[in-house]
């Protein structure tokens, strides 16, 4: 998308890969307003730009589509963030420097910590849907709950 990638570009020449993408997930968060409802999963990178309001899965998609258009590899990471909510969704991105993939999360404006659980990681959310399939019963609607235990196992 043009818009998208004129935004990209307004951050100046592509610095390393890690700088970059931080002053990307900077940019997607300044831009948007956080709310629900403005936007759904089919919502493209494209349609949650133009609005600057949605969730973190519109977030993740705009900040994986700015860094596409400046050459940063980065993928779509859907989880869990201790804390808050159901599920989120925020990126990594590859840092060729040191070989690995370093999560950003465009949301909060941060670098991922323990509180976030990865689940799966793909290009957009269709790739890494949370929760998936058809719901027939009687009654017409259903609700969806989740309880999330967590316990700190190891580090290192």
């Amino acid at each position: 998308d043009a818009e998208i990638h004129d935004a990209a570009r307004s951050l100046g020449p592509v610095r390393e890969e890690l700088e970059t993408a931080d002053a990307v997930a900077d940019l997607v968060n300044t831009s948007f307003e956080y709310a629900h409802g403005a936007t759904s999963v089919r919502t493209t990178a494209t349609e949650a730009w133009q609005l600057r309001r949605g969730v973190c899965q519109d977030m993740a998609h705009v900040m994986i589509a700015m860094c596409s258009s400046l050459g940063v590899c980065s993928r779509y990471v859907s989880g869990h963030l201790v804390g808050d909510g159901a599920s989120h969704a925020w990126v990594e991105v590859f840092d060729p420097s040191r070989n690995v993939a370093v999560a950003i999360d465009p949301t909060h404006r941060r670098r991922t910590d323990l509180r976030y659980i990865t689940t799966a990681t793909g290009r957009d959310y269709r790739d890494v849907a949370p929760t998936s399939g058809t719901y027939t019963g009687r009654g017409g609607h259903g609700t969806l709950r989740v309880k999330k235990v967590v316990r700190l196992v190891d580090v290192g």
